[in-house]
Order: C-alpha cells, then structure tokens, then sequence
C-alpha cells in the first residue's frame, strides 16, 4: 500500500490535469487563435473550419416572402463523403453539391474592400435593417452570420456587407453576385431518382409506342444486360441493342433540371397535348417505388426545354433539355439487337467456331491473339482482331418472330457452332457471372440466306448468305492482312474499268502520268489522283478474310469494278539499278457485292475473298482527270468578263496597280470585288470531273448561271518585246446547278476545250458569282 500511497498524488494532478485540458479544448473550439486570426485578416470571416461546418442558411428577399434555403450536413456515407441537403418550402431535397462548394468557397475567401467606421454604420441608411440577402452558418461552437444591404458609392456596384460581432464592410460587385444565390439554385439539378446500375428495368410508353425492357441474366455493364421484358411484341426475352438503350441511359444522364417550375406551371404547360412520353424507372431494391416521369410540352420562356413532372417517388416539376426526348421517342424496332454477338471487341476473350471435323478456336492473351486449333501458334494482332471484329460485325435482316419448325430453316442439326467467350467489366448484381458465353447455331444456306440461332435469348435471325460466311470456321480468315506489297513509283500503268468506261493511264519518263484513254479535247490525267491510287493499291490490306473460294457469290461473277497495275522491279538501293530476282508483274483487284462500307474483293481472277476498305474503291471509282483545268495565275489575265444569266456583264481589268472592275472607278467595294475574282480564280480547283462528253441537262449548263471570259495576257517570255500586242487567246468558264459532290456542296462546270464536266465547290465560286451580282450565290442547288 505504501507504494500506492506514494504515486496518489501524482496520479490525482495527472487526472486533473487532463480533465482541465478537456475543458479547456472545449471553451475553446468557438475561439480564433492569434495565428488564424491574422493570417485571415483581411477576409470577412475571422476563422474558416470546413470540416466543422454542419449547417448553412442562406435567406433571400423577395417581392413575397423572402426565399429560404437551409443547407444540413449528413453523416459519412459508404463513399466517405458526407453528403449536402436543402430544405426549400418545408420540403427537403438532396442539394447540389457543386453549387454548395462553390457557395462555400466563396465564402472563405471572401474579402473585404474596406471597413465602414462603426460611426457610420447605420443599419437603416446602409440597407443593412431589411438585408437582401442573409447567410448564417453554423461552424462547431461558432455561428457567423452575413448580411448584404445597399449599394456603396465606391467602387462601382459596391455593396455593403455585416458581418456578425465584426461589424460593417464595403464589399465588390463581383463578390455581392458570387453570393447572390438563389435558394433553388442549391438544390440537386439531378431530376431522375435512380442511377442506371440500380435499374431492374424501365418502360417507355407515349410517342414511339410502349416499349418494355428489364435486366436480362447476361449481364453487362449500362446497355449490354438488357432485354424485351415479358408480353412485348418483339419477343418475351429477345436482347435489346446495347447502342440503343445505352442512347436510352445516356438521355436520363442529361435529364438536369435548367429550372424548377410550381406543379401550376406544369399543369398548364402539358394542358394543350399532355406529355410525349412517359418514362418509368424500376428499380432493382423490391423495397423502393418506381420512378414516373411526363416529358412533353415546351417551357415556359425557355426555347429548346420542355417541361418534366416527376410523379413518383417524389414530385417536382422542371424545364430540361428538349433534346432528352430523341432517344425516348425511338421506334420499338430501333430497340432491336440485330448483331448476332452482343459483346464488343475489347471484352471478347474466346472464339470457337466448329462445323463437323472442322474447327478454329482463337484466345486472347493481353492485347494478343493466340490460335488453339486447328494448330497451336501464335496470331498477328491485327489479324485475330480482324478475325473477331468480322464475327460482332455480322448482323440480321431481320428476326423472325416465331420459329414452329427449327429443322426446316436449316437448323436442325445445325450446320456450324459458334461460342464467344467474354468479360463484361461489371454486372448488374450480386452473383451474376464475371464471364459471358454466346452461342449461335448455324443453318444451311436456303436460297442466299442462312438462320441463326442465338441461344442467349432464343431469337431466330435471317442472314444473307455472303455475311454469314464470318460466321464459319475457315483458315483464310487467318491470313495475313496484307494483300499487296509494292510502292506507288513502281506502278508503270493502270487500268480502271467499270460498266461503259475504261481508263488507262501511263507513266512517263520524268514520273508524270499520261492518259491514255478515254480520248477528249483537253483531257489529260491528274498526277495526283493516279498516285492515289497507285499507292492504295500498293499497301492494299483487307478489312477481313471471307471465303477461299468466290464461287458465283459476292458479286464477284461480274465485277462492279477491276483495277489493273503494271509493277515495274523494286530498285536496289532506291532509284538505283533494278535487283537481279525481281520481275515485272501486274497487279489485279476486282471490286463485287457491297459489304458494309467496303466491298467484297478478291486479288487476281481466283483469289480468296476479302473486304477492300471503301479508299479503295472511292480513288477507282472517279475519273482519273486533271482538276486545275479552271486554275488560272494572276499574272496571266489580261480582262475577266463576268455574265450572269440574266444580267449585265461586269468586267475585271488588269492593270499595274492591281484589279478593278471597269467603268466604278476607285470605289473601295468594287476594288474589293476585283480582288475576289483575282483571288477566286487562282483558286478555282475543282473536286473532280463528274462525266465526260457534253453536259447533261442535270448539270444546268445550257443556259449557264454564269458565264466567264476570260483574256489572257500575253507569256512572260513575249512581254520582253514590243508592247501593245493583243492577247495570244482566251478561254470560256460556264458554271451551272448545283449539288453535291462526295460530300462537298458544288456547282457543275465547264470550260471550252475540254470535254468534260466537273464539280467545283462552292465555296470557291462564290466571290465570281457576287462580284457578277448573282442572287442566291451561296448554294443554291
């Protein structure tokens, strides 16, 4: 005991001592230290702790009754956050987050101009007796309070601003409007009730039809793991495309309240037609209510908005973005999956496609491929990807809507088995599998179409034979992806035929191309178009393998389009001497059936088939003419005449201080004028010749829309000579009706000496046709 008796003392002022340090910490939460309250002296409030900060007021005067929003703090959430609400009219609502911490951040670095001396401060003179705006916070132990009242002289759009226990200040215009914010702004502008990954499902129902979809077993993150829910027309069960819904999903991410309106203000904006569509949100806890939302009718003094009424779970009203209502209004076919393989690319793991003793089975190892069968080895990337992107690309015609007799599409026994493994990045719930297996069984091909049954809905859909050949195993799609192998400077002739024209260009001995037929006055190749061409041919890779054999399919048995090349040897080194082993060779692709954007193709006269990219067939497919035949320099013009269809000519004369337009003088517009027929015609390229021969009468050049004549000057090299001679000759432009060219707005044009029509855009026409007074110029078709 003695021990004890010893240390009693000690343990006692241990015990009080703490026991006045609590205390002491407790008084002292509501205090500012000397550091803190320097180091914020120059802003409005003398102690700023977020952290502690629980409660914030913020009341704004109005004509009515002055507007309150009371903002409380919640408790940690599972994301660790902890989350802002506002109670607005007696109803509580979770707030908007951002606006709250911009509010907040405001409010902390908020900074004085200058401090009114207590003399002066007279609430009443100062607007400080009825504020326009309150702010009151509770901050731990401390509660502070800011009111803004009148204008101060100085600076300009001052206002005057209390601060509780600190007195009056002038603060700036830009600070007064930072936190002039009203009451509605603070709450949450989110108007649907449920995130995407917590719906079992949701209906559409009002214009585009009712529509009905649910969580499908399959899982898959946001569109992927949908389906038709039970007793749609579509199909009980069938999958709903994942771009479609994901549209769906993504117009509910936009839904954001602009404004919030009273339900009077609803009422009466649905009054004349009711709602567009009604949307109902199901969500995946059995325990809570749908959501329900009326979307339709335009917002009053807002364009581009129409007015949303939420109905359950809770009711509130706003404008949002009209363009919500584009994907809500689809269709109920546009919501049908018609890709027989629902995963993409990057999720795809295995393939195995088998038919009989024949199989083909592919793995992906990190961003390679690998082949299991029919031999173990390595897969160049880009094949194994062209392999698998050919099979997600195969989609129906159609679904059949109820299949009574499997074996007479073919399907019973199935011709060939195709299995995708794959890995969603998420699921839907808990115990849903991480990984995601379709199956299509194969049919026999019946009169150019082949059925397919997927086996993840049970949906029957109807291929075109020629696409469904993605679908089989076959050791062409294993090959490499490149086709042809030689550059652009070793092409010495190409040939380009398709139905009623041939073009045969050669090359000449300086690198230039000479065109060789069609025969016409004035045609001649365009160097860069066959350098195109000869370079697309040259690095030629196809977008995926088909089939070994073309048989009679694929449009392949005539030919919409054959490319023919002339390859000289490659030059060993580059420009010099041709290698001993090389030979000259030709090079031939023939372009049938579409398939997708490209076309099937196959190299030589019995090559495998395979997709040439669409650049292939774009460079073919035009006419291989020069487009400067319109280009004329500055230098080289002596006089433009300009006649309109209907109007008076205006001429544009050279001179040496420049262009003007003949007979307005040195008026500043003309001269501008001038300038742009100058400028328009060392610019005037066209996009490309459309048709050879005489015009047609499409192309509205008989009688033009505008006529130019143009003088030239004299060459360079006879100007050295005696003056005054008259121009060696003179040409004629005719520009008739527009349209549009491979994307381009043009108009159709001639010039005399060629035979051809080509299409110039309009952009480059446009300051001829203004300078000529053309009404309409810009892009009349």
């Amino acid at each position: 005991m003695r021990p004890l008796r010893r240390h009693a003392t000690t343990l006692i002022l241990v015990v009080l001592a703490a026991a006045a340090a609590v205390v002491l910490l407790v008084l002292d939460r509501g205090s500012v230290s000397t550091d803190e309250a320097e180091r914020r002296k120059k802003h409005l409030f003398e102690a700023w702790r977020p952290d502690e900060i629980t409660e914030v007021t913020v009341t704004l005067a109005s004509p009515g009754a002055p507007q309150t929003a009371r903002l409380t703090r919640g408790e940690v959430n599972d994301a660790g956050q902890r989350p802002w609400s506002v109670e607005i009219d007696g109803q509580r609502y979770p707030a908007d987050e951002p606006a709250v911490d911009q509010l907040l951040g405001t409010l902390e670095f908020a900074t004085a101009e200058r401090r009114v001396p207590a003399e002066a401060s007279d609430p009443a003179a100062l607007g400080l007796a009825s504020p326009r705006l309150s702010i009151a916070l509770a901050m731990g132990a401390r509660r502070e309070r800011l009111l803004l009242g009148g204008s101060a002289p100085t600076p300009p759009g001052a206002v005057y601003a209390e601060v509780a226990d600190r007195g009056v200040f002038v603060i700036t215009k830009q600070l007064a409007a930072a936190l002039d914010v009203p009451p509605d702004r603070l709450r949450s502008r989110s108007f649907v009730p449920y995130l995407a990954a917590e719906l079992a499902g949701l209906t559409l129902e009002g214009e585009g039809g009712a529509r009905r979809f649910s969580r499908a077993p399959w899982g898959g993150g946001r569109g992927a793991g949908f389906r038709f829910a039970e007793g749609s027309p579509e199909g009980s069960g069938v999958r709903v495309s994942a771009p479609a819904i994901d549209g769906v999903l993504s117009a509910l991410g936009r839904l954001q309240a602009e404004e919030f309106l009273s339900e009077e203000e609803a009422r009466q904006a649905l009054a004349s037609g009711g709602p567009r569509v009604t949307l109902t949100l199901l969500p995946s806890d059995p325990s809570a209510k749908p959501g329900v939302i009326d979307l339709g009718g335009d917002c009053p003094d807002r364009p581009d908005h129409v007015v949303a009424v939420r109905r359950e779970p809770t009711r509130a009203a706003a404008c949002v973005p009209a363009s919500v209502l584009d994907p809500l209004t689809e269709d109920a076919s546009r919501f049908v999956d018609l890709a027989l393989v629902g995963a993409p690319l990057d999720e795809v793991a295995e393939v195995k496609l088998a038919a009989g003793e024949r199989s083909l089975e592919l793995a992906r190892a990190g961003s390679e491929w690998h082949l299991r069968a029919p031999e173990d080895r390595p897969v160049p990337t880009e094949t194994g990807r062209a392999l698998v992107q050919a099979i997600l690309d195969v989609r129906a015609t159609r679904l059949l809507p109820s299949v009574s007799d499997p074996g007479a599409l073919g399907l019973v026994p199935p011709r060939a088995t195709l299995r995708v493994l794959s890995t969603p990045p998420e699921s839907p719930g808990e115990g849903e599998p991480r990984e995601r297996i379709e199956t299509l069984e194969i049919g026999a091909e019946q009169e150019g179409v082949v059925h397919v049954r997927r086996l993840e809905d049970g949906a029957v859909a109807e291929v075109p034979a020629p696409a469904a050949g993605a679908l089989l195993p076959s050791e062409v799609s294993l090959r490499s992806m490149q086709v042809l192998d030689f550059a652009r400077d070793q092409v010495s002739a190409l040939r380009v035929e398709r139905a009623g024209l041939v073009q045969r260009l050669r090359r000449t001995g300086d690198g230039a191309w000479e065109l060789l037929e069609p025969r016409g006055e004035g045609l001649a190749a365009d160097d860069a178009l066959a350098d195109e061409l000869a370079d697309l041919l040259g690095g030629l890779k196809a977008e995926r393998w088909v089939a070994a054999d073309a048989g009679q399919g694929y449009g392949l048995g005539a030919p919409r389009l054959v490319i023919e090349a002339d390859v000289a040897p490659a030059s060993e080194p580059r420009g010099g001497a041709p290698r001993d082993d090389a030979a000259a060779r030709s090079a031939r692709v023939e372009l049938g059936a579409l398939a997708g954007a490209g076309s099937f193709a196959r190299a030589g006269k019995g090559g495998p088939v395979f997709v040439a990219p669409p650049a292939l067939e774009a460079a073919a497919g035009r006419l291989l003419l020069r487009r400067d035949v319109f280009v004329v320099a500055p230098q080289e013009i002596a006089r433009v005449t300009l006649v309109p269809g209907d109007g008076k000519p205006v001429v544009v004369e050279a001179s040496p201080g420049g262009f003007t337009v003949a007979g307005a003088g040195e008026q500043a517009s003309a001269t501008a004028a001038a300038a742009g027929v100058r400028d328009a015609l060392a610019d005037l390229r066209a996009e490309g010749a459309v048709a050879l021969g005489k015009p047609e009468k499409h192309h509205g050049l008989s009688p033009p829309r505008l006529r130019i004549t143009v003088d030239l000057a004299r060459p360079q090299a006879a100007r050295a000579g005696a003056g005054g001679a008259t121009p060696p000759g003179s040409f004629t432009i005719a520009i008739g009706a527009g349209d549009a060219f491979r994307g381009t707005n043009v108009f159709y044009a001639r010039r005399d000496g060629v035979d051809a029509v080509y299409a110039i855009a309009q952009s480059r026409v446009r300051p001829l046709l203004e300078a000529a007074g053309v009404a309409g110029a810009a892009g009349a078709r």
